[in-house]
């Protein structure tokens, strides 16, 4: 299904002055700023530029991760835009408003700028299993450039095995975007989630599972964070929903 956010010149500059205006302070002055559950990512590249903040307003101001993979495509986890009702369907769940990315964001501030988001796609089902994943079709900067020609963009695979090593980022309520990595698995009885052993915490909802990283910062998507346990992080696995998404969200 798709959703529309921001389509017209105005709900997205009502948006960017929100965020822009006092949103993205408030939330930074509660965020942990030392006190981190895994180690900065401090080499820089095109981690520091494709993964960000994803911002929306609910019943409060909250944030997730999120990373450019395509032309005008940001993909993170469906839960970060979407909440369910206590004891509601995923149909009956209310929508995310003020979505707005800020790729490379640290410390408070918005080093490329930000990004409304035009349309949302993702799964009506999207609370079963496998399918916590959304793919945010941006609108252009309001100087006409795209997310992924302003900072550029991952690869991504759809269908791929889990690779070793794994390598997880996200912001869990921090200033900074952190990383941990390890071996990635494909649980025996959830097949369509990736484990990896790092704890992030929430916040990191949405961040990329990425392999083949290289020094320069640059990878394969393979996953998306969704949730976690006392010794372990759990990716939506992308497959051929996610493939589906993609392309609409890439659409010509």
């Amino acid at each position: 299904m798709a959703h529309d956010a921001a389509l017209s010149a105005a709900e997205q500059q009502q948006v960017e002055r929100y965020w822009v205006s006092h949103g993205i302070a408030g939330m930074a002055r509660a965020e942990r700023s030392e006190d981190f559950v895994q180690p900065e990512w401090d080499q820089g590249g095109v981690i520091a530029q494709t993964v960000g903040r994803i911002y929306v307003t609910g019943g409060q101001d909250a944030a997730c991760t999120a990373t450019v993979v395509g032309t005008n495509t940001v993909v993170t986890a469906a839960h970060c835009v979407r909440t369910p009702l206590s004891g509601g369907s995923s149909k009956t769940a209310t929508w995310d408003e003020n979505l707005y990315f800020v790729p490379g964001y640290r410390d408070g501030q918005s080093p490329y700028g930000g990004f409304t988001v035009r349309r949302v796609h993702m799964a009506e089902d999207w609370q079963a299993d496998g399918n916590d994943v959304a793919m945010l079709e941006m609108n252009h900067a309001a100087n006409g450039r795209t997310v992924s020609g302003t900072v550029g963009a991952q690869r991504i695979a759809f269908g791929a095995k889990p690779g070793n090593p794994t390598h997880q980022f996200g912001y869990p309520y921090t200033s900074r975007v952190l990383h941990c990595e390890g071996p990635g698995k494909q649980p025996r009885l959830a097949p369509k989630l990736f484990r990896i052993p790092c704890l992030m915490g929430v916040g990191s909802s949405g961040g990329p599972y990425i392999v083949d990283l290289d020094p320069a910062g640059m990878g394969t998507v393979v996953a998306v964070n969704v949730s976690g346990d006392d010794s372990h992080s759990y990716g939506t696995a992308l497959g051929p929903l996610a493939a589906r998404l993609y392309a609409q969200s890439e659409h010509p």
